[in-house]
Formats: C-alpha cells, structure tokens, sequence
C-alpha cells in the first residue's frame, strides 16, 4: 500500500514539474513575440520619415534572412505564417494631368533598386504606419507604410 501513495505522489510531482516547464516555456516565448512585436509597434499611427522606413525595412530583412524565409522567384519574402515579415509602402506619384496618384511597392522593389537611392529620395519625407498585421503566432507579419507629401 505504501508503494502504492509514494508512486502515485512521485507520478504527481513529475506531472506537476513538466507543467511548470511547459508553462514557463510558454511564458518566454510570449516576451519574446512581445519585445519583437515592440520593435514595429512603437511606430503605428507615427509620423516617420524615410530614414525610419529605411530602418524598418532593415529590421525586416534581417528577421526574413536571420530566420531563413525563402524568397518567390521575383525575390520577395514569402510569408510562412511563423516568422516572416513583410512591409508594404504605399508611394505618392503625379500623373501628366497633375493628379497624385498611389503607387503600392513591397519592401523587396525598393530593396532591388538599392535601399540607398530610397533613402536619397526619401530621407525628409513624411509617411505613416497605417496598419500593422499578426500571424497565427501573434508576431509582426505585415506593416503598411503610407506617404504623406511628395
């Protein structure tokens, strides 16, 4: 009888020890979705400039590249649901009438025609994180850049 409680109490303590593990390995990974995720966040609804949209997408290809995200044929990021991170900017243009007219670029257009010709163009100029978008995990997996002026 007596082997039969200190089994069962020994069964119980390991229960209990794997939980605690198991919840404390949860507890990490939610900070550090957290101290990632406030990395992006700090900048939704801001008034950024150029050299903060040129740190942004830095910090993104980093991510992509530090976590191996594969890139399509056309050499964007693919969002794998897990650790991507892509950022979409929205860029002003005129047209021959004069109208301003929207153009939508993935952070990978700029990227190709060379992160220092955006910066030259774009450095005092005024955007705006309009959206910031999660994946399943509740990281940063998409961030919407607007511009504000031309």
């Amino acid at each position: 009888m007596k082997n039969v409680i200190i089994t069962i109490i020994g069964l119980v303590l390991i229960i209990i020890c794997i939980v605690l593990v198991k919840i404390s390995d949860i507890n990490i990974e939610m900070k550090e979705i957290s101290n990632f995720n406030e990395q992006f966040e700090q900048y939704k609804g801001e008034k950024l400039y150029g050299t903060d949209v040129l740190t942004l997408i830095n910090k993104a290809i980093d991510n992509n590249n530090k976590y191996g995200v594969e890139r399509d044929k056309e050499g964007n990021f693919i969002d794998n649901n897990q650790k991507s991170v892509r950022i979409i900017l929205t860029l002003l243009t005129t047209n021959s009438k004069g109208e301003i007219l929207e153009s939508v670029h993935p952070m990978e257009a700029l990227e190709k025609r060379g992160l220092n010709d955006f910066i030259s163009s774009f450095a005092k100029t005024s955007f705006e994180c309009t959206d910031i978008e999660y994946n399943s995990l509740g990281r940063v997996s998409k961030i919407m850049l607007k511009q504000l002026e031309l």
